[in-house]
């Protein structure tokens, strides 16, 4: 296997991993949000579930430091990818607009003569 071709599908997975580690979190946020709503329909005191929603923050915390680390191992990967004389590479959609052209920047532009702060 090339060496690009190994970077590629080593960015490939990397990017399905920080996919599936987001949408933890997010399902799992979306949880601990939902049962405060849920237990005040059911009328309900604030005794019942509250031992279940503090392991919920706990998850979310475990959930935030596997974001964090893959955020890191990201970082090091891009090193790896520097070492193997791989240059930048882009998978998936990330960065393009819909017409497949105009790269998206999210509200942000350019402006001749700034520096950055």
């Amino acid at each position: 296997m090339k060496r690009s071709d190994a970077a590629r599908a080593g960015a490939e997975k990397l990017k399905r991993a920080e996919a599936a580690i987001d949408a933890a979190l997010r399902e799992t946020a979306e949880l601990v949000g939902l049962l405060p709503s849920l237990r005040l329909d059911a009328q309900l005191s604030a005794v019942i579930g509250q031992e279940a929603i503090e392991t919920l923050g706990d998850t979310l915390i475990h959930i935030l430091s596997a974001r964090r680390t893959i955020v890191k191992a990201h970082s090091d990967l891009a090193e790896v990818r520097a070492q193997i004389g791989c240059g930048a590479l882009a998978i998936g959609d990330m960065g393009k607009s819909e017409d497949g052209d105009t790269p998206r920047t999210i509200g942000l532009r350019a402006i001749d003569g700034a520096r950055a702060a």
